[in-house]
């Protein structure tokens, strides 16, 4: 009776762990529909580009921009490096925490659908223009609550 009672709950905790796999999986090659590793690497190289673009404006010396363009380009390297392992590893594991097998696999029929990869085309240059909205109408304002809600400097 033991080994019947203990192989079934060997075949259940296979079972279980080989759901999951099978789902880890499935959520993989959801990212790889929705092509995360390019979209990411476009969003850190327009953050990147953007930096570069205003610390050009406000470093004048030649070396010095030199030097921050060897730094921002070794820091784009640690940050790819980095956007690999949280995608291979700490996103995986949010979505298998917050997502049902059934929702990753909805989530791959839409994104290989013509509407989700035009969903997937648009993005990059959709949050370009956002940031774009964002830095020109909206910043100002936030900027001038900052400042006044700073104290006064007499």
């Amino acid at each position: 009776m033991k080994k019947v009672i203990l192989a079934a709950v060997f075949c259940f905790f296979a079972f279980v762990s080989g759901y999951s796999q099978t789902k880890q999986e499935s959520i993989k090659e959801l990212f790889k529909v929705m092509q995360t590793d390019s979209l990411m690497a476009k969003t850190f190289d327009a953050i990147i580009s953007g930096s570069m673009t205003n610390l050009r404006g406000v470093i004048k010396d030649s070396a010095a921009n030199a030097a921050t363009n060897v730094m921002m380009k070794s820091m784009m390297q640690n940050l790819k490096v980095m956007m690999k392992k949280m995608i291979d590893e700490d996103m995986v594991s949010l979505y298998d925490k917050y997502f049902t097998q059934n929702d990753i696999n909805a989530y791959i029929i839409f994104y290989k659908s013509p509407s989700g990869q035009k969903f997937l085309k648009v993005t990059p240059d959709l949050q370009k223009d956002l940031m774009n909205v964002m830095m020109t109408k909206y910043m100002p304002e936030i900027q001038k609550s900052i400042q006044a809600g700073m104290p006064n400097k007499e």
